[in-house]
């Protein structure tokens, strides 16, 4: 990956809609060479997807938690079973204390609750442990441009 990619990268991050001519007139390139960078970083997995940004709360999420799970079963099993619930909106392995790390929202704090009593009744869950949090100071996604050279793909 190379300055122009990094470069391309960034934009991207910014504004996913940005036309490859737009992305072009900003690196200095053709629009069929901007497309075939773009296409070779997707297929390189460098860039994993395109979507909207939804705000959790104005859809009636409001509410997100992280949630330490302890297992004492097998972690493919509670990986399943989260995965199929969709207030769970990511999943972590962690090297800490707790074996996974939940991203959760709910709409309100029962519904938090009976989301928590569900994870607690999953074979193999022994313990968790939930940090309701409060408000979002910042989120990103990261930043190309602050990386050096990447690992070869």
């Amino acid at each position: 990956m190379d300055e122009i990619d990094r470069k391309i990268l960034q934009l991207l991050v910014h504004d996913g809609r940005m036309s490859f001519a737009a992305v072009g007139r900003a690196v200095n390139l053709s629009t069929p060479a901007v497309h075939h960078r773009v296409r070779q970083l997707e297929r390189r997995g460098v860039i994993t997807g395109y979507g909207a940004r939804v705000s959790p709360a104005a859809i009636g999420l409001g509410l997100s938690g992280l949630v330490a799970v302890e297992s004492a079963g097998s972690l493919g099993e509670i990986v399943r079973a989260v995965r199929a619930m969709p207030e769970v909106e990511a999943c972590w392995s962690s090297a800490g204390t707790s074996d996974l790390i939940l991203k959760v929202r709910a709409g309100d704090p029962p519904a938090m609750e009976h989301l928590l009593v569900r994870l607690r009744e999953l074979p193999g869950v022994e313990r968790t442990r939930t940090s309701i949090l409060l408000d979002t100071q910042f989120e990103r996604e990261p930043d190309p441009a602050a990386l050096g050279e990447a690992p070869p793909a």
